[in-house]
Formats: structure tokens, sequence, C-alpha cells
């Protein structure tokens, strides 16, 4: 796990990407380095999980010239390491990275589609430079090129490449989309210029001349759901059981200890009772909630009672939940809380004892978890206001969020919202919304997550099984295959987590989120209109973030607090804020 960055420059001086990867050294503090081959450098920051003492990035190889700068955990490697020596490419060293770069130098590009699990990778050719990332975008990789130039750059971290203008811009098209959908869109982000490489996906930078950037490829073939043959449920159960297992054991191969995040909900509460089968000591398990009696802490404390884990309960009070609320915007690079204070706070916590985690991400799009899935009413009534706060803003929408939201009232209207949703659901918000603010809070502690129901066989399979025999009924509680597979495997032992509700990721801070949303009506009560963006806003909070995003993406300030942002949005003394 690390940070990756790149540089393929024809212009003087030579190319480096050290400015990039100094930027990102939270992500990597064991080693950094680049290496500078004619136009091109790659470099990597490394945070060691799997052969601490091997694996150096990035990795060369010096009879083809090619070489490799990676990012994440390749689930598969001992399986890719055994066909490569079969053909004659051994493999020295325990590391994925080797693994990485001699499937390049034997296969070419055919190599991206034999890779499973969270990447992003460099691959530097002798005569071009290629980019890919994982199937569902666990891990980020953004890009630049300088239209007068031709200099092309590439990071883990979008904000990273903002920062190399002296002053990044707003991209207004990606906040018009935002504030309809709730994630950039596409590959676009905030930063005017920055473009994220879409999951699943790969593309070649050469340079015979000038520097050119091919079109993005799809590697992998981008199957419908429900294709499989016919499979009774009960059949499809016991594979789920198998398949599951086996991606839980994948996610726990590392070199040091892996923890795990339990919320008191379904789908962490499993991870934990399989990892605590499986791993010779205790698990140890981390939680985060507003108070020790929050129904989260309570249910969460309960189940590593049963299981022997070596638990930490995290209470955030009010007052830091607010002082973390800047760091947080900074870090998601979105004015939003996605995951929210208390997960960066959380993260830092686990990141002061260990260096890999547990966590339960994308079940509920896997499986059809949401609310929305069985109502999708509300959502589709919050993104027509969304769509008129827009309007009224001055901005449009892209082509592709009108078609979005066109195509879930089509769905809607016929009875086909819970499929529509889904679909909708795996592509950009799971990327946008969560994979990545989860990799940036995470990564801002140094801390590596992992997420198992994102295993590509696993979740290949459940998106090839008949939607009743994973979603259940329509007006059922979703994720009936994984409740089913928790009843059966674990009994008493999980006692009636499986029939709780479904509580959104932000659940933990419910309360908090509440008093800030009042704090800021209270303090914008009597706050005059800016400009016209005021009007994109559907609560004074939203506004509130926005300011902060605007103040660390784009001002460069770096001690910016919620309430001097107060203050300045409502004219009023900070001394008055905080008596608010």
């Amino acid at each position: 796990m690390c940070a990756i960055a790149g540089c393929v420059s024809l212009a003087e001086p030579l190319p480096s990407c050290g400015t990039l990867l100094h930027r990102m050294r939270h992500r990597g503090p064991d080693a950094c380095r680049e290496i500078v081959r004619g136009p091109v450098s790659i470099g990597a920051a490394r945070l060691a999980i799997v052969a601490p003492q091997d694996g150096a990035q990035p990795m060369e190889d010096a009879a083809t010239g090619i070489a490799v700068a990676f990012n994440g955990e390749i689930t598969n490697a001992p399986e890719l390491r055994r066909v490569l020596a079969a053909e004659g490419h051994i493999c020295r060293g325990p590391s994925d990275t080797e693994v990485v770069l001699r499937a390049f130098a034997a296969w070419g590009d055919a190599a991206a589609s034999q890779l499973s699990g969270m990447f992003a990778v460099a691959v530097r050719y002798p005569d071009r430079l290629l980019l890919l990332r994982d199937r569902y975008g666990i891990k980020p990789l953004a890009f630049s090129q300088d239209q007068a130039t031709g200099r092309f750059i590439f990071a883990s971290e979008a904000s990273a490449i903002a920062r190399e203008a002296a002053t990044p811009r707003l991209d207004f098209q990606t906040l018009a989309d935002f504030t309809v959908i709730g994630v950039p869109v596409d590959g676009a982000t905030f930063f005017d210029g920055v473009t994220e490489l879409r999951p699943g996906h790969m593309m070649a930078i050469t340079w015979a001349g000038r520097v050119a950037v091919g079109p993005q490829r799809r590697f992998v073939s981008e199957a419908s759901p429900q294709e499989g043959e016919p499979i009774a449920q009960v059949d499809a159960d016991a594979v789920f059981a198998s398949t599951l297992a086996a991606a839980l054991a994948r996610h726990l191969a590392a070199d040091v200890e892996v923890v795990a995040c339990i919320s008191g909900g379904l789908d962490s509460a499993v991870l934990a009772l399989l990892a605590a089968e499986s791993v010779g000591a205790p698990l140890r398990t981390f939680t985060v909630a507003e108070s020790v009696d929050h129904p989260d802490a309570v249910a969460a404390a309960r189940l590593a009672d049963r299981i022997g884990a070596r638990h930490q309960l995290l209470v955030v009070p009010f007052e830091e939940f607010l002082a973390a609320i800047p760091a947080t915007i900074a870090h998601v690079e979105m004015p939003d809380l996605a995951a929210g204070p208390l997960f960066a706070l959380l993260c830092r916590r686990i990141g002061a004892s260990a260096r890999c985690c547990l966590n339960g991400e994308g079940a509920d799009e896997l499986m059809g978890g949401y609310e929305r899935y069985r109502d999708p009413r509300p959502a589709i009534e919050a993104m027509d206001a969304a769509l008129a706060r827009v309007r009224r803003a001055g901005l449009a929408p892209s082509a592709g969020v009108v078609a979005r939201l066109e195509g879930l009232r089509t769905a809607s209207a016929q009875g086909e919202a819970r499929r529509a949703f889904l679909e909708h659901d795996l592509a950009d918000p799971l990327d946008r919304g969560h994979l990545q603010p989860v990799d940036r809070l995470s990564m801002a502690a140094s801390v590596e997550i992992r997420v198992p129901y994102l295993d590509d066989r696993l979740a290949g399979f459940v998106r090839s099984l008949p939607l009743p025999h994973v979603a259940g009924s329509a007006a059922g509680s979703g994720k009936a295959i994984l409740r089913r597979f928790a009843r059966q495997r674990f009994g008493a032992l999980i006692g009636d987590i499986p029939e709780r509700p479904k509580l959104m990721m932000p659940e933990a801070a419910r309360s908090h989120l509440h008093r800030f949303h009042a704090l800021s009506r209270r303090a914008l009560a009597d706050a005059p209109r800016r400009d016209e963006l005021d009007a994109l806003f559907a609560e004074p909070a939203d506004l509130v973030l926005f300011e902060i995003f605007r103040r660390t993406a784009f001002e460069g300030e770096e001690a910016v607090t919620l309430q001097d942002v107060l203050a300045a949005i409502s004219g009023r003394r900070t001394a008055a804020i905080v008596a608010a």
C-alpha cells in the first residue's frame, strides 16, 4: 500500500515526481523513491504491509526495461506466481509488486485482466506508460496534462496534482453534478483539469515526438448482473458461504497484524466473526461513536465480547467532531463529510497501533442494503430538488447526470427501481462516495483498509445470481443472502445483529450531525446571500462545508476552523458563533 506518482515530459529539466510524492507521504511513511528513465519518472511512497523487507518500489526489470509503481494488494498473487513460474518467469522475492512486474514483462497489457484485488498501477515500458485501476475503484489514481507544454502527471490523490498550479481552479461542472447525484461522475474531480482514471480501465501515454494521452480502455468485460446459469437458492447459499470465506482469507494475508472495524451492523460483524476464526491471536476490533451508550457501540461491544476480541471504543465529543471537520473535508477532496469526522478519528486511533484493517464497504451495493432499493421515491425527489437548485444557481448538470436521473425515474415508474439503483450505486456512488473517502481518510493515518465484500470472485459471483436470491423480496430488508449465511454459520454467536435495521455510516454521529446543522442554521440565520452559488445549498451546513472546502483546496489555507468559517459567512464575531 502506498502513494504512487509520475511525470512524462519532453521539456527540460528532467521529469520528476518527487514533489507529488512529498505531498502524499502520509500514504507511505516507510520509504519514498522515484526512478527517471528518459522523459519518464515514476515513484512510490510505501506503506509496507506484505513483505516489509522486500518489494521496494518502483521495481524494475533490467532485462526488459519495464518498471512498475503499485498501490494496493494483489489477492491472487500466489496463483499468478505459480502460473508465471510454469512459464519460466520466476519471482525471486515474496512481494506482490514483483508478481505485477513479472506479469507485465511476460504478458504485456494482457496482464491487467489477470490481476485481482485492489490496485492502482503504473507500468513504464520502454516506449509507453500504462496506468490502470481495479474493477471497483478501491484504489484511486488521478492524472492531468498541461495543454501548453504537454507535461503529463499522475498521482494517487487529485489534490496533490491540483497543487502543481499556483492557484487551483474549481470545476463548476463537477460542482453541479455533485449537487444532483451526490458525487462527481465519469472521472471528473472538483479540480479543473484533473481527472480520475475510471475503475476497471487502463490508459497509455506515449512520447514519440510529443506526449500523447490515449483513451481509457476497459480491461475486463463489463458483464451484466444475473447472467449466470439458473441456480437454486440453497445451492447459491452454499457457494456464497465458501466464496466469502475464501475472500476473507485472501484479505487476511499480510505480514502485519490485521484488525477490524465493527459498527454493530451485519456487514462488519460477519467479517469479524470469520476473521476471529482464522487469526491465531485474539482479533483486535475498533468502534467509534458519539457516546458510550450509542446503539452501535453497545451492539459492537457485545459482539466483541462474544468472540473474545480485544476491543477499543473511541468516543468522540461534539467539540472534537467539529474540530475534525476541516481536515476531513480536505482529505476527501469534496465539500461533503462522506465517511465523516468520526471515521477519520477512528483511523487515527487504529493507526497508532495497526496498519491494516478490515471494513464492510461494498456489501450494501452488492446485496441491496439501502432503503432506496425498497422505496426509491425519496432519493429521486431529493435529486429532482437538487436539480432545481442547480438551475436556480445558473448552472447545468452534465448530459451524463441528466441521463442517469432520467433512467432512474423511468426504472422507478416501471417497477425496476431496485435493479436500476443497484447498478447506479455500484458505479460512481460506490467509487467516489464511499471507497475514495474511506481510502483518503484511512491513508491520512497510514492505515490500509481492506474490503473483502468487493473481492473480485465474491462480487462476480453475487452479481451473477438472481436478484431475489441476493437481496430477498422487494419489501424486505435487503442482503438476504448475507443474513441467511450469518444465521446459519454463527447462530447465537451473532445474536440479533441480522435483524438490526440498516443504519448508514454517519449513524454513530447522528446527534453530532444534528447539532452541527442546528449550529449552522443559527449562525447563518441572518447572513446575506453572497452570490448565485448560495442557491445550490439545501441547508446552511452545506454552504459551510463548501466554504471549508474552498478555503482548504483552492485558497491553500491550512489552519481553517469551523468557527472562523461561520463567522466569515455570517459577518458575526467568532466568539458569538461559539456561544451560539
